[in-house]
C-alpha cells in the first residue's frame, strides 16, 4: 500500500468544496457524514457508496466534498494485485462498490464510521488487511519490476521499455493492462507528466522553464499534456485554491516522500 489517509471537511450542513484527484493508482475510500460526489467518465457527478473501490486513473477526476470524514487506502500496483485481486483494467478510470469485491468490507465500514481517532482507524485497517493478505496469494514479482521501470523511464518509447524488461511487445501490453490498467504508452505519458507536476509543486529553487524543458520538447507540448491529464491549463490549475489537494500533497511529501500517490515507489 502507498498510505492510509484521512480527510476531514468541516463546515455548516450543505457546504461544499470542489477539488480534483490527481491521476493515481487504485484506492479504497470510506466516507461518513454528508455525501460526496465524484465525476464519472461522461462528465456527470455520482455519489459513491460509503465503501468504494477506485481503479487507477489516467486523468484528473473532479470531486465535491461536504462535511464529513473520508478514510482512504492507496494501493501500489502490487498491492492492488495482491489485496484486491481483480484485473486493473476492469476499474480503470471507474469506481465501484467495494462490498462485492472485498469480503467483510461492510463490517469494516461500520467500524470505521464509529472510530473516534486516526489511530483507531489505522488499527482497524491494519487488522483487516493483515487478514486479507494472509488469505491471498503473493503477487507476481514482475509487477514491481515493471512499475519501477515505468516510474524511472525518461523519454523512453514502448519498444525500448519492452527490450529493457526482456518482454515482447505483446507481453508488455498484456501486463500493462492487467496490472496497471492502461496501455503502456499511456502509462509512460502519465508517469512523465506526474514527475513533472511533482517538481512544479516542489521546485526546490529550480526555474519553472528548466523543469518543463527537462521533460518536454517545449512549453506548448507540456501545455497539451497538462490539458490532457488535468482537463485545464497549468495557469488555471495553479490558480485554484486546491483546498484538498494542496495539504494532501504536502502531507504525503512529508510522510512518505512523494507528493503524488501515482509516484509512490513500489516496494516488495
Amino acid at each position: 500500500m502507498t498510505a492510509y489517509y484521512f480527510v476531514e471537511i468541516s463546515g455548516p450542513a450543505g457546504s461544499e468544496i470542489e477539488d480534483l484527484l490527481h491521476p493515481e493508482w487504485g484506492n479504497l475510500r470510506f466516507h461518513s457524514g454528508e455525501d460526496w460526489d465524484v465525476a464519472t467518465g461522461d462528465g456527470q457527478f455520482a455519489t459513491p457508496q460509503s465503501a468504494t473501490l477506485f481503479g487507477p486513473t489516467s486523468c484528473a477526476r473532479p470531486i465535491r466534498g461536504r462535511p464529513g470524514i473520508v478514510t482512504g487506502v492507496g494501493f501500489t500496483p502490487q498491492g492492488w494485485a495482491h489485496l484486491i485481486g481483480i484485473n486493473a483494467a476492469t476499474l480503470a478510470d471507474k469506481f465501484a462498490a467495494a462490498g462485492p469485491i472485498l469480503p467483510g468490507i461492510g463490517s469494516l465500514d461500520i467500524a470505521l464510521a464509529g472510530a473516534t481517532s486516526d489511530e483507531a482507524r489505522v488499527d482497524l485497517l491494519e487488522r483487516y488487511f493483515a487478514a486479507r493478505s494472509a488469505a491471498r496469494p503473493a503477487c507476481d514479482p514482475r509487477i514491481g519490476v515493471i512499475a519501477t521501470a515505468v516510474n524511472e523511464a525518461e523519454d523512453v518509447h514502448v519498444e525500448e521499455l519492452a527490450h529493457r524488461l526482456g518482454l515482447t511487445m505483446t507481453q508488455l501490453a498484456r501486463a500493462s493492462q492487467r496490472w496497471f490498467g492502461f496501455p503502456t504508452k499511456t502509462l509512460l505519458r502519465r508517469q512523465r507528466f506526474l514527475r513533472t507536476l511533482a517538481q512544479l509543486l516542489h521546485p526546490d529553487g529550480q526555474p519553472i522553464g528548466r523543469i518543463v524543458d527537462q521533460a518536454y520538447y517545449d512549453q506548448s507540448h507540456f501545455n497539451r499534456e497538462f490539458r490532457y491529464f488535468m482537463g485545464m491549463s497549468p495557469r488555471d490549475y495553479f490558480a485554484r485554491p486546491r483546498s484538498i489537494l494542496r495539504p494532501a500533497a504536502a502531507n504525503r511529501m512529508a510522510e512518505v516522500g512523494a507528493a503524488l500517490q501515482g509516484l509512490h515507489r513500489p516496494c516488495a
